[in-house]
């Protein structure tokens, strides 16, 4: 689904993130890609990761725009909430509010 945060890892070369700040993050489902690579890949399971960029992205939680964002589980992101994050955990930053609960924002993803 568009907006999902995936992980490296599993069967398959990415899969959904499960764990909370994972160290796995590979990136969001893209929506609408300025540049797909690999796009003659062809399969049952292709699909366009973003890597950098603007993209929706489920979210859960409050979120206030330029939060840190990293993953929550259940392929969803979560503002950080931290000083510090580990390293690897990060997605990307927060471009708008969220009042809480799930939903859909824009972040831009990027490895911070």
């Amino acid at each position: 689904t568009p907006g999902t945060v995936l992980d490296f890892g599993g069967d398959l070369e990415v899969t959904l993130s499960i764990a909370d700040s994972s160290k796995r993050v590979a990136g969001v489902v893209s929506t609408n890609p300025a540049h797909l690579m690999n796009s003659t890949l062809d399969g049952a399971h292709v699909t366009a990761v973003a890597l950098c960029g603007r993209v929706p992205t489920q979210v859960v939680g409050p979120v206030v725009k330029g939060d840190l964002m990293v993953s929550a589980g259940n392929g969803q992101a979560r503002s950080v909430t931290i000083e510090n994050p580990k390293v690897g955990t990060i997605i990307g930053k927060a471009l708008e509010n969220f009042d809480g609960g799930e939903g859909t924002i824009e972040i831009v993803i990027g490895k911070q």
